[in-house]
């Protein structure tokens, strides 16, 4: 087990300096700039739309530590404008559980191999996708109750919460579970948008620290990770301008087309 395991990363090392060539870089940066604006835009997507390319473009798990550095990055600059409309109790119990998602979402993350991780991600994707389209569809509908009797229960919180934390440790993606459960809950726009930047914000953070002492965050993926901050910072402004421009009809089915090709993408390249 051990030699395997040490082959495993002696391969993800060689990969991830093979990935530094202009064309796979490049790749990455349009890929990172296109899930920053999303994640800007609607406060969620990045992982759901660049973990499965990265994945693909590297052919390493140790695109997930990076997705995980960049995911902070956009977060984070965005939730620095928008804390202000922030649940804080919401955001508390969910940042609380999820930090008892961690370890057992690095644990299955220490098992996996890349092949797991998109085939994984990919029907994570797709079955989040499915749900949304049946939503749009009428097929689930949330049953409509006054405004005291649909509070968000501390227990569901939590329990979504710890589930993000798993997500997030193990594929870099606590966004589907978060945006499926923020979607039964009555918030308006920018609330909704607010609380899942700053909740994925203190995930990645998290899961950054816990990628970084296991030690999957070595010089190759930290200096990506730099190398496509620009890519991070220029997303992240586009998105912060077009969440003003896009109508709530427009933005339902651009995330899903999203969904559907990086889930199937994922998927047939496994």
């Amino acid at each position: 087990m051990p030699d395997t395991r040490n082959r495993g990363r002696l391969e993800a090392r060689r990969s991830e300096r093979c990935i530094l060539d202009s064309t796979s870089l490049a790749i990455l940066s349009a890929v990172t700039f296109a899930g920053s604006l999303v994640q800007a835009t609607f406060g969620f997507g990045f992982a759901i739309l660049a973990a499965p390319l990265f994945l693909v473009v590297m052919d390493s798990t140790g695109a997930i530590p990076v997705l995980a550095v960049l995911n902070f990055a956009v977060s984070a600059f965005v939730a620095a404008q928008t804390w202000r409309a922030v649940p804080t109790r919401l955001l508390g119990l969910l940042c609380v559980s999820s930090v008892a998602g961690f370890p057992i979402g690095l644990a299955l993350f220490r098992g996996a191999d890349v092949s797991d991780l998109k085939l994984v991600t990919g029907l994570v994707i797709m079955g989040f996708a499915l749900l949304l389209l049946a939503r749009e569809r009428g097929h689930i509908a949330p049953k409509r109750r006054a405004a005291a009797a649909n509070r968000p229960r501390a227990l569901a919180a939590l329990f979504v919460g710890a589930l993000c934390g798993i997500m997030g440790a193990a594929l870099a993606m606590p966004g589907p579970v978060a945006m499926l459960y923020l979607s039964t809950v009555r918030l308006s726009k920018d609330e909704n948008r607010a609380l899942a930047l700053a909740f994925f914000s203190f995930v990645y953070a998290g899961v950054c620290v816990l990628h970084a002492w296991d030690g999957g965050l070595p010089s190759e993926r930290g200096w990506l990770s730099v190398q496509l901050m620009f890519a991070v910072l220029a997303g992240a402004l586009a998105g912060q301008w077009l969440t003003r421009h896009i109508s709530e009809a427009r933005y339902r089915q651009f995330v899903l087309v999203i969904l559907f090709v990086a889930g199937f993408y994922a998927v047939v390249s496994v």
